[in-house]
């Protein structure tokens, strides 16, 4: 508990009022019963009630008006109990009603005033001498009663000398713990110095670690997830390869199907050559005895001819004996009619002529049949003529189709022949390809037998690298652990008054929030006492003096005011006064997510021309992290630098500043990593939305 002089003033004063509230409630209960029993009159109870009461009253006024940590209400209580108490006194015939002012008197230690107690023990004793001469002269002036009146007196100075006794012992011990106090609060605060730098160190060094840690977690995510990756391709591969090599193994029996496939084809072939061959031999036959037919054909049609000119003289060899038997028959008409004239002597005649007569017509009949038989012939011949014609035309198309089939079949048999040529040769490619696919196949089991071990290697790698990330998290959890401790430490030592203002430098960022949406940032420019000039970037419009909330940023921790008086400073418009009453609370820096980047940026050292290139490696909202090949921040932590980033996303914040906390070399590229003097919440709000992508 912080000590206030003021609190613990008002706690006796409010204890002093309890114990004379009580008391006077007691004697005006006991004092009200002698009105009851007659022992007093009610004017004497009415005096003694205003005498009680109003100093109680007053001073409850004036623990109201003044504050219940005034001074002054002891001094009331005093003055007005004394002038009660010495009323008590002189009107009560009680001799112990002295002892009505011990338990008051005895509160008063207290106060721990020793001058105090002893005026008021002066001004009881007066009135301890007052009211005895008062009860002398009324008639208590026996030997006992003088008695009882040195004996008040006595006891009373008694008292108060044990009060100052008290209280000189109280103030000496006090004053030798008080001294006891500044020396071992000497060494505290001496202990308390160390343990804050010690403290900001611890922070500075976990803050790396972290970064660190946080950079090789991320890594080695990115290095389990690669793995993980490399190992289902590589398990992919195997299953490809094996796969291929099934394939590999199927084609090689197919290939050695194929080829046993093309020796049968080079063989049938071989015999369809011969076939062919054959084929083009008989054809030859066919086309001469096709040609001998045409030439028989000719013969025949000639032999047709010629009997057609033979039937053509038999028919008109028939038109003659026609003709004859036509005049035979005319000359037995003839014959008939003679006979008929000579008679009897005809009779001989007339049976010639009758016979010759009968013979003509028997000659004339089969003339007739012979004709008709011979035009039966000549149709007939016609026919035949006609289909010989008609055969003779399709034995010379047969032999112009069997000619050229012929020349097709030559053909085929030299094709085949070819053909013959180029199976064997592909049967001797087949056969270098068998050979080739035998290497394949051994090829691959090796290529198999590899990606198996180097499966197993990536297994191996996979499950070390997940073993180190929880490492990497056990790791982080010891930091946080650490960091929660020493977050911890530092704030018990806010809260116990070691962080104070005095820690508050110029160049420092600090936040102003007049309420709970509105933030102005901006940075200290000088102190004096508890006065801050500060310069924000935006102009705050102020009327009057207003309270605002104040964090400032301390290294790895934020000092917070709750309350604290901003004015705007007059002479120059962008400058303020901040006014601070108060210790302040810490609260340590939040940890932000971070995000890869690979721009190229450009380092400036203030108060130097040089430039140094660099590439960004990560950034958050109060951190950031490069490589360069320059070797200047190994021998330089804790400088401030800036940066400039080129094609950032956000345009308007790609200069940020921060102090160098830590840099490692790898094979001449140094990673340098800086905390930023103030959390930027334009980049945390882009980072955050990037991570949710």
């Amino acid at each position: 508990m912080e000590y206030d002089v003021s609190l613990f003033k008002e706690k006796a004063n409010r204890k002093a009022r309890k114990i004379w509230i009580i008391f006077a409630v007691l004697l005006s209960i006991n004092y009200g019963s002698d009105i009851a029993n007659g022992l007093s009159t009610v004017p004497y109870y009415i005096t003694f009630l205003l005498l009680c009461w109003i100093p109680l009253i007053s001073g409850e006024i004036l623990l109201r008006t003044k504050g219940y940590s005034t001074d002054l209400y002891k001094y009331d209580l005093a003055i007005g109990y004394g002038i009660f108490y010495t009323f008590l006194l002189c009107t009560t015939p009680s001799f112990i009603a002295f002892t009505y002012i011990l338990p008051l008197t005895s509160l008063f230690v207290i106060y721990k005033d020793k001058s105090f107690m002893v005026t008021c023990g002066i001004a009881n004793s007066i009135i301890i001498i007052i009211s005895s001469v008062y009860r002398y002269m009324n008639g208590f002036n026996s030997m006992d009663d003088i008695k009882n009146y040195q004996l008040e007196l006595s006891c009373i100075v008694l008292c108060y000398i044990c009060y100052v006794i008290s209280i000189n012992h109280l103030n000496e011990s006090d004053g030798a713990l008080t001294d006891s106090i500044k020396s071992d609060l000497n060494r505290v605060v001496k202990t308390v110095g160390q343990v804050k730098t010690a403290s900001n160190s611890i922070m500075e060094g976990i803050t790396v670690v972290r970064e660190l840690a946080s950079e090789n977690s991320h890594g080695a995510n990115i290095v389990v997830n690669s793995m993980n990756n490399l190992e289902n391709n590589n398990s992919n591969l195997q299953s490809t390869t094996s796969s291929s090599n099934e394939m590999t193994s199927d084609i090689n029996a197919q290939v050695s199907h194929v080829s046993e496939m093309i020796k049968q084809m080079v063989r049938l072939t071989e015999e369809s050559g011969e076939h062919t061959r054959i084929s083009s031999s008989d054809l030859e036959s066919l086309i001469a005895t096709a040609n001998t037919m045409a030439d028989l054909s000719s013969e025949i049609d000639k032999i047709l001819k010629e009997f057609k000119n033979d039937f053509q003289m038999v028919k008109e060899e028939t038109g003659t004996i026609e003709s004859i038997s036509s005049q035979t028959n005319l000359l037995a008409l003839n014959a008939s009619i003679e006979a008929a004239r000579a008679g009897d002597a005809g009779k001989g005649f007339a049976v010639v002529a009758d016979e010759i007569r009968s013979l003509s017509n028997d000659t004339k009949s089969s003339s007739g049949q012979i004709r008709q038989s011979l035009q039966h012939l000549e149709e007939t011949s016609e026919k035949m003529t006609s289909s010989m014609e008609e055969t003779i035309e399709l034995i010379k198309l047969t032999l112009e189709k069997v000619t050229k089939a012929g020349n097709n079949i030559k053909k085929i048999a030299n094709d085949t022949i070819h053909l013959s040529d180029n199976i064997k040769i592909i049967d001797t490619a087949m056969k270098e390809v068998e050979s080739s696919n035998h290497h394949l196949v051994n090829n691959l089991e090796q290529v198999s037998d590899i990606v198996t071990d180097m499966t197993a290697s990536i297994s191996d790698s996979n499950d070390i690298s997940k073993r180190m990330l929880s490492k990497y998290d056990e790791s982080a959890g010891n930091i946080n652990s650490i960091e929660s401790v020493v977050e911890s430490l530092m704030c018990e030592l806010g809260t116990g008054g070691f962080m104070v203002i005095d820690d508050v430098k110029p160049g420092m960022k600090l936040t102003i929030k007049p309420d709970e949406n509105n933030n102005y940032h901006g940075e200290i420019i000088s102190r004096k006492d508890n006065t801050l000039t500060v310069k924000l970037d935006d102009n705050l419009t102020l009327s009057e003096d207003r309270d605002c909330k104040l964090h400032v940023t301390v290294g790895n921790v934020i000092y917070c005011w709750n309350s604290v008086k901003v004015s705007s400073d007059k002479n120059i418009p962008s400058q303020y006064k901040i006014q601070t009453n108060s210790l302040p609370v810490i609260a340590n820096r939040r940890k932000y997510s971070r995000i890869d980047l690979s721009n190229t940026c450009t380092i400036t050292i203030p108060g130097s021309d040089d430039k140094i290139s660099g590439t960004l490696d990560n950034l958050s909202a109060n951190g950031f992290a490069f490589f360069t090949n320059d070797n200047f921040f190994m021998d330089n932590k804790g400088i401030d630098i800036s940066i400039e980033i080129d094609k950032f996303a956000l345009p308007n914040h790609n200069k940020l500043s921060g102090r160098v906390i830590r840099c490692s070399e790898n094979d001449g590229v140094y990673i340098v990593g800086c905390q930023m003097p103030d959390d930027d919440t334009i980049i945390r709000d882009y980072i955050h939305k990037r991570n949710k992508k």
